[in-house]
C-alpha cells in the first residue's frame, strides 16, 4: 500500500515539472520562466595626493620678501583609476591676516584622469608694507564629489622690506693716451654704479647725459638697463664723448641718472672732468667699488643646494625619535683655544639634518632634538632621554643620532669620544665615550639604532689643542658594536672629516644631505652608503686634496640584514 501512494506522489510531481501549472481558473495555460543576468557595475574611485612641492623666489633667498613676487608650485597627482571631478586647489594661510601678502585663493583644474597628474602653480606677491613673520600656507585639493586629497601644510617666512641704495661708486675719465684733454678727441668715462643699502634693488636703469652744449655722445648709447643689483653688487659702464673746439668752460660735466622700480633710492651725480686735469691711458684704468658695511647675516642655508627643497614625506614614524649635535664654536667655551680650532659649518650640519629628519624621515618634531655647541652635560642627559623613550616604545622605536664636531681617542686605550664644546682635547674624562652611547642605545631595546658621525676619531698634537679640519692623527680602536646598530662615519682609520667651503658644510654631512633630498628618502641603506662613499671620496680629493674614505660600522645582530633596511618604512 505505501509504494503505491509513493509512485502516485512521484508521478504527480513530474507532471508538474514538466510545466503544467494547476490553477483553479486554468490548467492548460504553461507558463515559461527565463534567467535574467544582472551585471553590478563598481565605479572606480580617483585618489588625489599632492606631490612636487617646490618654492622659488626672484632672489633665491628662500623668503617672501616685501616688494618681491614669489611662487609655490605643486603637483596634482591623481594615482585612482576613475576620474576625479572639477578638481579645485584651494589656498589658505592658518594665520589669516598678514598685511600685505597676496596669493592665489582658488585655482580651478578642472576634471583628472585616472593615473595622471596636473601641475599647478601659485603666485605669491609680498607687496612693500610686508613685515617679518611666518605664512602658514594651507594647500587643499578639492574634489566635486568630495573625494579630496590630504590638505598639505607649508611653513614660509616673511622679511619686511629692506632698502637699497644706488650710487656711483667711483668713477674716472681717460683718453687713449693720456695727459691733457684735446677738444674734438674721444674722452672716455668708466664707473662703477653699485648697491650700498641693505636690500635688493630691481629694474635698475643708468643714463649718461651730457648737460652742457658743444659736447657731442660718440657710443652707440648713453642709456643702460642693468636689471636687479643685489646688495653690494656692482656694474662697471663706459661712456664715450668729446667735447668740440667751440666748447669755452673750464670743465666737462656728465651727469649719471640712476633709476630703478620705486624711483625713491637712487642718487644720482654729476662727474666733472677739467680741461687742465692730466688724464691717465685707457690701458691704465682701474676702478675699486666702495667697501661696503653690512650687518653681519648668516646666509649658509640658502647657499647649498641641499638646504633648499627639502623633500616632505607625509608620513609620520611615531616612534622614531633623533638627537642631532652640531658642536662648531670651541673657542667660546675654552680660554686660550683659536678660532683655527672650531669646526667650520658643523652648527648648519646639524641645523639642515634636522630639517630632512622632520621633514623628510618622518620624525615627530616633538621626538628631535637639536643642540648645538652643546657641553657635556647637555650631551649626556639627551642621550638618556632619548634611550628612555626608545625603552618606553619597544622593538618598534628607532633612534637616529647625528653628530657634527670634533672626535678624539684616549691616548692609552685609543678609544674615541665625541668632544662637547667645554672639554679641552688634553682632558677627556668629562668627554662622551662612543662605546657607552652604543651601549645605552642597545640596551634601548630599539628595533633600529643609525647614527651618523661626521667627525674623525684620530688624534695627537694635544698641545695645539682641538684642530680645525676636524683632523687628528693617531688611529682610533673600533668599538665592538652590539644591538640593531648601524654606523655612518665620514672617514676611516687616519683620515680627517673635512669641510666642503662651497656647500657650507661638512662633506660627509652634504652628500648624505644630497642623497636624502634626490631620493626623497626612498631607499636602502645599502645605497646610501655606497653613494656617499663614491661621493665623498673624489670629491674630498677635487675640492680639499685629501683622502677621506666614509666606512660603515654594523652590529652582528643585523650583519646580514641592515643594507636592504629602507630609510623610510
Amino acid at each position: 500500500m505505501k509504494t503505491r501512494i509513493i509512485l502516485i506522489l512521484l508521478l504527480a510531481f513530474s507532471v508538474a515539472t514538466n510545466g503544467q501549472v494547476v490553477s483553479g481558473k486554468s490548467g492548460k495555460k504553461r507558463i515559461t520562466f527565463q534567467k535574467t543576468e544582472k551585471t553590478t557595475g563598481i565605479t572606480k574611485l580617483p585618489d588625489l595626493i599632492i606631490t612636487g612641492e617646490k618654492f622659488t623666489d626672484e632672489n633665491e633667498n628662500n623668503y617672501i620678501d616685501a616688494n618681491e613676487k614669489c611662487q609655490l608650485n605643486i603637483t596634482v597627482e591623481n594615482i585612482g583609476e576613475g576620474t576625479a571631478e572639477k578638481v579645485q586647489v584651494r589656498v589658505s594661510v592658518k594665520n589669516d591676516n598678514i598685511p600685505g601678502l597676496t596669493y592665489e585663493k582658488l585655482i580651478d583644474i578642472g576634471d583628472l584622469y585616472g593615473n595622471s597628474s596636473k601641475d599647478v602653480a601659485i603666485p605669491i606677491e609680498g607687496k612693500i608694507y610686508l613685515d617679518d613673520g611666518l605664512a602658514e600656507f594651507v594647500i587643499e585639493v578639492l574634489e566635486n564629489r568630495g573625494l579630496d586629497a590630504f590638505p598639505l601644510e607649508i611653513k614660509i617666512e616673511t622679511k619686511k622690506f629692506a632698502k637699497p641704495k644706488l650710487i656711483v661708486a667711483d668713477a674716472v675719465f681717460s683718453t687713449e693716451d693720456g695727459g691733457l684733454i684735446k677738444l674734438n678727441y674721444p674722452i672716455v668715462l668708466k664707473v662703477i654704479v653699485q648697491n650700498i643699502g641693505e636690500g635688493d634693488a630691481k629694474e635698475v636703469s643708468t643714463e649718461f647725459k651730457l648737460i652742457n652744449a658743444n659736447c657731442i655722445m660718440l657710443g652707440e648709447e648713453n642709456h643702460h638697463d642693468l636689471g636687479n643689483l643685489a646688495r653690494g653688487e656692482t656694474k662697471e659702464l663706459e661712456f664715450l664723448f668729446t667735447a668740440t673746439r667751440r666748447y669755452t668752460l673750464p670743465e666737462i660735466p656728465v651727469l649719471v641718472d640712476i633709476t630703478e622700480a620705486m624711483n625713491k633710492y637712487a642718487i644720482d651725480t654729476t662727474l666733472y672732468v677739467s680741461l687742465e686735469q692730466k688724464l691717465t691711458a685707457r690701458s691704465e684704468v682701474v676702478i675699486s667699488g666702495i667697501k661696503t658695511t653690512t650687518p653681519d647675516i648668516t646666509r649658509a642655508s640658502l647657499t647649498s643646494s641641499v638646504d633648499k627643497n627639502i623633500p616632505v614625506n607625509r608620513t609620520k614614524q611615531p616612534y622614531r625619535y633623533a638627537l642631532i649635535i652640531g658642536n662648531e664654536d670651541y673657542s667660546k667655551y675654552q680660554r686660550g683655544l683659536e678660532t683655527e680650532a672650531n669646526v667650520e659649518f658643523a652648527r648648519n650640519d646639524a641645523s639642515v639634518f634636522k630639517e630632512y629628519a622632520i621633514k623628510t624621515l618622518g620624525v615627530d618634531e616633538m621626538n628631535t632634538h637639536l643642540l648645538l655647541d652643546a657641553t657635556s652635560g647637555e650631551i649626556s642627559q639627551k642621550i638618556d632621554l632619548i634611550s628612555k623613550l626608545a625603552s618606553k616604545s619597544g622593538e618598534q622605536a628607532e633612534i637616529i643620532f647625528f653628530y657634527a664636531g670634533h672626535g678624539l681617542p684616549d691616548e692609552q686605550t685609543k678609544a674615541p669620544y665625541l668632544i662637547p664644546v667645554d672639554v679641552s682635547g688634553t682632558n677627556l674624562n668629562a668627554a662622551v665615550k662612543m662605546q657607552e652611547i652604543y651601549k645605552k642605545f642597545a640596551e634601548s631595546g630599539a628595533g633600529r639604532v643609525t647614527i651618523f658621525l661626521d667627525a674623525c676619531f684620530s688624534g695627537g698634537g694635544r698641545d695645539a689643542g682641538l684642530i680645525a679640519a676636524r683632523s687628528i692623527k693617531v688611529k682610533a680602536k673600533e668599538n665592538l658594536i652590539t644591538g640593531n646598530l648601524v654606523v655612518f662615519t665620514a672617514s676611516s682609520g687616519e683620515q680627517s672629516a673635512m669641510p666642503y667651503k662651497a656647500e657650507q658644510h661638512g662633506i660627509f654631512t652634504y652628500y648624505l644631505l644630497k642623497k636624502l633630498q634626490d631620493s626623497r628618502g626612498n631607499l636602502t641603506y645599502g645605497e646610501l652608503a655606497d653613494y656617499i662613499s663614491k661621493n665623498v671620496s673624489i670629491e674630498s680629493l677635487r675640492v680639499n686634496q685629501k683622502e677621506q674614505d666614509p666606512k660603515v660600522n654594523v652590529s652582528s645582530e643585523v650583519q646580514d640584514s641592515w643594507e636592504s633596511w629602507r630609510i623610510i618604512n
